[in-house]
């Protein structure tokens, strides 16, 4: 049995839209049963909404890329819904003063008991007292 990790959004963009964390953030997952929260879906969404708008990266590229990012995400990972964290990640949210968006991915960590993969630096250093979080 593969040992389970929630993957915030941010590690999935990464996976799916190439910078310098994407082979780091490839190989940590390899290994792993993915996890995530339905969220994730829109942040990814939003982040190829960036690469088209701002960055200038080809439309169908970027639309390729999201939609793989989609099937990863219902085919592959558990997907654990908002609304059965949400109780949980206000309380992390208002803790340790983060978005109630990161705090999702932190409530799943702690409900299934498994570590949170990160790409942003921001939420680590928030939460680096806490085990369980590891940035690629």
């Amino acid at each position: 049995m593969r040992d389970r990790m929630v993957l915030d959004s941010s590690v999935i963009a990464t996976i799916f839209f190439k910078d310098e964390d994407s082979l780091a953030a490839e190989k940590a997952v390899e290994n792993h049963s993915p996890i995530t929260v339905d969220t994730a879906m829109a942040e990814v969404a939003n982040v190829a909404w960036k690469k088209a708008l701002f960055f200038d990266e080809p439309k169908s590229a970027v639309f390729r890329a999201m939609l793989l990012s989609r099937d990863f995400i219902l085919n592959v990972c558990q997907v654990i819904p908002a609304q059965e964290l949400l109780e949980d990640a206000f309380e992390i949210a208002l803790e340790n003063r983060i978005t109630i968006y990161d705090s999702l991915f932190v409530a799943a960590s702690e409900r299934t008991k498994a570590p949170l993969l990160t790409a942003d630096r921001k939420l680590y250093e928030r939460k680096r007292e806490i085990d369980n979080v590891i940035v690629v």
